[in-house]
């Protein structure tokens, strides 16, 4: 499944506007914005119960997963090409079990969720909230469209950082290692998304600017975003991930790429890639076999740290003094 999904689900009264881009969407909020009653208006409709004006409007398949962990991951590995709503009061949704079965499918998902899903590889791009937008026109039916809960980062002068922190040590540590070098800036570690969080946190004084890949990195969001308060000198960065990166600098080029990039939605597979880190990596390893960019995620290829391509990284990079 793959694609940009609009639904439309109303009735006389309410009107909920989403649009999908991934397999994962995650819905957060607090106690009565909506959320509950989104959920069991498709489940109504679903069933044949929904009131008169009721209506789910979508090109694919809407359900509402519930009941007990085996049967809901039973029914789930038998779909296919159909948008899942699961809602927070489910056990099941934070099971392991269901975590593999959400990874192995070809459907998209909308989780109603509070709470991070540490099991789960969702973007940060893609955590919204319900928002009334206002009211039709003389009626009162009532608007609820998403809106980003960590929009993109709002710079309004330049980061001076004294440590550029990456997630592991692998080929973007590299690169970015190559950028502070001879600068008066460090360059670590954090050695995995789940410590980005606790590094800050324990280095609070310091300017820490932390580059994560944002593909992937929405169930860490909440604690480092806690952690970033405490730190006023410190900033999150969220590219998709640092292949992606490589394909937009202008060192690899290839027919085709800016399509993909412009709207990646309509070329990844989900029942292929669980997130788009995955997707621009295998792309760039394609794209680059038998090549002088051959590229290693593990290593960095040296052709990528010549003083030109190491520029092109870094022009990529938000305002930034090191």
């Amino acid at each position: 499944m793959k694609g940009k999904i609009r639904i439309i689900v109303s009735t006389k009264r309410l009107r909920y506007d989403l649009t999908l881009r991934r397999n994962i969407t995650i819905i957060q909020g607090n106690s009565a914005s909506g959320k509950t009653t989104l959920i069991q208006i498709i489940a109504d409709y679903q069933s044949g119960k929904a009131g008169p004006g009721t209506e789910v409007q979508c090109d694919r398949k809407c359900i509402v997963l519930s009941g007990d962990s085996d049967n809901a991951i039973t029914l789930l590995k038998s779909l296919s090409n159909t948008i899942i709503f699961v809602d927070e009061q489910e056990k099941f949704l934070y099971s392991k079990a269901f975590a593999e079965a959400v990874l192995n499918s070809g459907c998209y998902f909308v989780f109603i969720v509070r709470d991070a899903l540490n099991m789960l590889p969702y973007s940060v791009n893609e955590i919204y909230y319900f928002k009334n937008s206002g009211y039709y026109q003389n009626t009162k039916q009532i608007y609820n469209s998403m809106h980003q809960v960590y929009p993109e980062m709002n710079q309004s002068e330049k980061i001076a950082p004294s440590i550029i922190l990456t997630e592991d040590s692998n080929a973007g540590h590299e690169m970015y290692k190559a950028i502070c070098k001879d600068k008066n800036t460090a360059c670590d570690t954090a050695n995995g998304k789940s410590n980005i969080a606790k590094y800050i946190l324990n280095n609070s004084e310091k300017n820490i600017f932390a580059i994560v890949d944002g593909a992937a990195f929405g169930a860490d969001m909440q604690s480092t975003m806690h952690a970033l308060k405490t730190s006023p000198g410190s900033y999150l960065w969220t590219p998709e991930s640092f292949e992606y990166l490589i394909l937009h600098s202008n060192i690899i080029h290839a027919e085709g790429l800016n399509e993909i990039l412009k709207e990646p939605e309509n070329f990844i597979e989900s029942s292929m890639y669980c997130s788009w880190e995955r997707f621009f990596t295998r792309l760039l390893e394609d794209l680059t076999k038998n090549t002088i960019y051959s590229y290693n995620k593990g290593k960095l290829n040296p052709n990528y740290l010549t003083k030109g391509n190491i520029t092109k990284i870094k022009k990529l990079l938000p305002k930034i003094t090191l």
